[in-house]
């Protein structure tokens, strides 16, 4: 049974990551740009992402398979890496979304520059691009 509930809010999880990084893009495109919500949006897909690794490694630890199931499998560690890169991807438009709420805190009227949130959601397409092969990954590796 506990193999069955890791499973189930490790898939909510990552079904809300997706959500959030669609929220990313729609605010991106937005103007003004709320950099408040994409600012909270940003921190909670930080939280998820956090909690997408705890759960993970808890299916690993305590799910029906078990580490022997997973220490060989190609697919896992292929997932595990794309979801580092995802991560590390985050890293840029994270920090420039810090930036936008320090400047906004000072200046209430502050707008990002154009070019900045055109680069802001380059980089989030990327992380979105990024879920596909980490899906495959998923289903590859559920059948290895």
């Amino acid at each position: 049974m506990l193999d069955l509930v890791l499973a189930i809010v490790h898939h909510l999880l990552v079904f809300g990551l997706a959500i959030m990084l669609a929220m990313e893009l729609a605010y991106l495109r937005a103007d003004p740009v709320p950099i408040a919500r994409l600012s909270r949006i940003d921190a909670g897909y930080g939280g998820v992402a956090a909690l997408i690794v705890v759960i993970g490694v808890a299916r690993v630890i305590w799910g029906a398979k078990g580490w022997v199931a997973y220490q060989d499998n190609p697919f896992f560690w292929a997932k595990i890496a794309t979801f580092v890169v995802i991560g590390l991807l985050s890293i840029a438009p994270t920090i420039q979304f810090v930036r936008w709420s320090r400047a906004l805190r000072a200046e209430p009227g502050f707008r990002p520059p154009a070019t900045e949130v055109s680069r802001a959601a380059l980089w989030v397409r990327i992380e979105v691009l990024l879920l596909f092969p980490l899906v495959a990954f998923a289903a590859a590796m559920a059948r290895y």
